[in-house]
């Protein structure tokens, strides 16, 4: 544990939050629920959704046999095309009076594990999730609502999500990656594997070639190959036609480049897009290859479930549209603390500090929505 500042807890009660129960936006359009979300099992929303003339919302776990956390608005507010680009102001974050996690010898450990299970042949490729807590005092709470305003602000282009949890917690990010849209029975996926950090500070000139090596690295390509072959396999039942790019492109968010591949296809009469979704979640993105090798060593090596990380969040209409996109570059937010996750993918050319400041990395986009930045957390991408 490391101290950031000298507030300790205190007996202030948390600030008053106006977040809709769910709500998702991206440059595809927004969904917020307004008013009470009434929960229902996974097989039973349709009806009630077409009564009220609303969708289904909510998480799905990272696991597909634990069970989601779906619900139907007693009415929603949906817009489409990218949310107003007009500028709003940063809220202010109070500093957290303790943090854990920064620095992770039990995650390179476990990175070291992995790589050395892919040498024997047992896994392909594993992606590992490592988590940041961090306190804050009850005199100066977490306010969930500015954490919410911050990564509007700062991720515009992103997937800005925000679902209220247990008690006082929100789950909420600003995921770069679509799993599964539907709009008028056409289907769209994007799927992301293979990253690289872009230099803080650099020129154009710098930071294009960062995107570049990415590019020609033989790793990140064979990584996201086998993303991309393993989401058309589960796709193409589903859809009547299915069109899938020979290389990929590149990406990027604020910190870093991201190897994507835009699939399109036209799903067959009744798939929906919670349909698709379900087909292809866990992606070897955020599990690995081969699939049940993979679910069986994270839960072994990363000796915590991960609840709804590495999940999906999304809505779907009585017509089967509905965007669904991966719980990435998220936290658990309470008035108390928040929980960053952060995860990479192992494979026979990782290393265990490689992996470690990749996720490192990641975690700095939520940190900077939190007012924090890398140097503020000793070992975080060391």
């Amino acid at each position: 544990m490391s101290a950031v500042s000298q507030a300790r807890p205190g007996s202030g009660a948390p600030a008053d939050e106006g977040l809709p129960e769910f709500s998702l936006s991206s440059p595809r359009g927004s969904v917020a629920t307004r008013g009470r979300v009434t929960p229902v099992a996974e097989d039973a929303w349709l009806g009630l959704a077409r009564e009220r003339g609303t969708g289904v919302v909510g998480m799905i776990p990272f696991d597909p046999a634990e069970p989601a956390r779906l619900g139907v608005p007693h009415a929603w507010t949906r817009t489409g095309g990218p949310a107003s680009a007009l500028p709003s102001p940063l809220r202010a974050i109070p500093r957290p009076w303790s943090i854990r996690g920064a620095d992770s010898p039990a995650y390179r450990e476990a990175v070291s594990r992995a790589v050395a299970a892919v040498h024997a042949g047992t896994l392909e490729k594993i992606v590992l999730s490592r988590l940041l807590e961090l306190e804050y005092d009850a005199d100066s709470p977490l306010s969930a609502e500015a954490v919410h305003r911050n990564l509007l602000s700062q991720h515009a282009a992103a997937h800005v999500f925000s679902v209220r949890g247990d008690g006082d917690e929100h789950h909420m990010g600003a995921s770069p990656e679509l799993v599964v849209g539907v709009r008028d029975g056409v289907l769209w996926t994007h799927p992301l594997a293979g990253s690289a950090p872009r230099p803080p500070g650099a020129d154009a000139t710098e930071d294009t070639q960062a995107g570049e090596r990415l590019m020609r690295s033989a790793k990140d390509r064979s990584e996201h190959a086998a993303v991309v072959t393993d989401i058309a396999a589960r796709l193409e039942p589903l859809c009547e036609e299915l069109t899938v790019p020979a290389v990929p492109t590149l990406l990027a968010t604020p910190q870093l480049w991201h190897l994507g591949t835009p699939m399109t296809g036209r799903v067959r009469p009744g798939v929906t897009a919670l349909d698709a979704a379900r087909a292809i979640h866990p992606t070897p993105a955020i599990c690995g290859v081969p699939r049940g090798e993979a679910l069986r060593s994270i839960a072994e090596l990363e000796g915590a479930p991960r609840g709804f990380f590495g999940g999906l969040v999304g809505w779907t209409d009585p017509r089967g549209d509905g965007d669904w996109v991966l719980n990435l570059r998220s936290a658990r937010v309470g008035p108390r603390a928040a929980t960053l996750f952060a995860g990479a993918g192992v494979v026979a050319g990782s290393t265990a500090r490689g992996e470690h400041r990749e996720t490192g990395v990641k975690l700095s986009t939520f940190l900077a929505v939190l007012g924090l930045a890398p140097v503020d957390l000793p070992g975080l991408i060391d």
